[in-house]
């Protein structure tokens, strides 16, 4: 009997422990399934769902058998808890060139903008420097961002100041005569230029500032203005010459239109009495009253001293009118070239 009741005894107590441990796996299967959590993965176009009881992102990931690349961005922190309904967003990165310090550097980057993929790279941008395209625009897949740097400095140079020379005219000196009355010097500035640099390389070089130190000095050179020609009387001063085309008349009809005893027969423009020497003129071109030298050019004899008295229908611009005496002279002279000195 004794015996017996052990064998009950422990057979009881095998079936107690078997419906504890029933009770145990239904009770830890409910709080697991209480606990478990379904997460979901956007991985770029791709959407992944996991379950999980406990876990990070990471581990989620690794459940979801998600292998992340160097520079791919999650949404959320890797050691971060889950949360039922949870979104994990994944953005791959893409090639980007970046063209900087002279270099051209392809980079994976899963960022957008132009702002944060510089950061990403620990690009640091001076305040003058040029980006293009905007920090704020977006780089697509195999787009490039170039960064240029800009630089401003002043530099200081020590330039000469070119003298400047003056010429001071002096009508009793002979005209192929040249004195040098004060010698030219130059002078000295600083200047100062603000120079942008891109890249290194010379943009633009502006005047910032001058500061005369030693001011120039001016050269001055007296000139001649005496012109000579030769005559029977010697050398005589002119102002200047002209070569004009030269004509003969008298006082007769057939050059002035009036026979003696004709009101103003034999009497100039300038109301004086026409004889040898005087000579028609186009006053827009030498005023009545200059006195001249008239030089021949083609072996007839000069004219010589003359005064500009008369004037002419036909005589207009470079066009003189000598007067003979002799109508048979006038005849012969036709039109010659002549030099017609302007007289002092």
């Amino acid at each position: 009997m004794e015996t017996n009741w052990k064998k009950m005894k422990v057979f009881a107590t095998q079936r107690n422990l078997i419906i504890l441990g029933i009770v145990l796996i239904i009770g830890l299967f409910s709080i697991s399934s209480a606990l478990t959590k379904e997460i979901v993965i956007k991985d770029e176009d791709n959407k992944i769902v996991v379950e999980t009881a406990f876990a990070d992102v990471s581990g989620v990931l690794k459940k979801g058998k998600i292998t992340l690349a160097d520079h791919d961005k999650v949404s959320v922190p890797l050691n971060a808890k889950v949360e039922d309904g949870m979104i994990i967003s994944i953005k791959r990165a893409h090639p980007v060139t970046i063209i900087a310090d002279g270099k051209v550097t392809e980079v994976k980057t899963a960022n957008e903008k132009v702002k944060d993929i510089l950061a990403e790279y620990d690009i640091v941008l001076g305040e003058q420097d040029r980006i293009e395209p905007g920090l704020e625009d977006k780089v697509d897949k195999n787009e490039s961002v170039t960064v240029v740097r800009v630089n401003e400095k002043i530099v200081t140079e020590t330039v000469a100041i070119p003298y400047e020379s003056v010429i001071k005219y002096n009508d009793d000196l002979d005209k192929s005569k040249v004195n040098l009355i004060q010698k030219g010097q130059n002078g000295e500035k600083q200047v100062k230029y603000r120079i942008v640099m891109e890249d290194g390389k010379e943009i633009s070089k502006e005047v910032a500032q001058e500061e005369v130190i030693t001011a120039a000095v001016e050269e001055i050179v007296e000139k001649g203005t005496a012109q000579y020609v030769a005559t029977s009387r010697g050398n005589v001063r002119f102002k200047n010459m002209i070569t004009m085309s030269s004509t003969a008349y008298d006082a007769g009809f057939e050059s002035t239109g009036k026979n003696p005893g004709d009101k103003y027969y034999g009497i100039t423009r300038s109301g004086t009495k026409v004889r040898p020497g005087v000579v028609a003129v186009d006053p827009r071109v030498i005023p009545l009253g200059t006195k001249l030298y008239i030089e021949s050019l083609d072996g007839w004899p000069d004219y010589g001293f003359a005064i500009a008295e008369d004037t002419g229908g036909a005589i207009k611009g470079n066009k003189i009118d000598l007067f003979y005496e002799s109508a048979s002279t006038v005849k012969k002279y036709g039109r010659r070239k002549v030099k017609v000195y302007v007289l002092n």
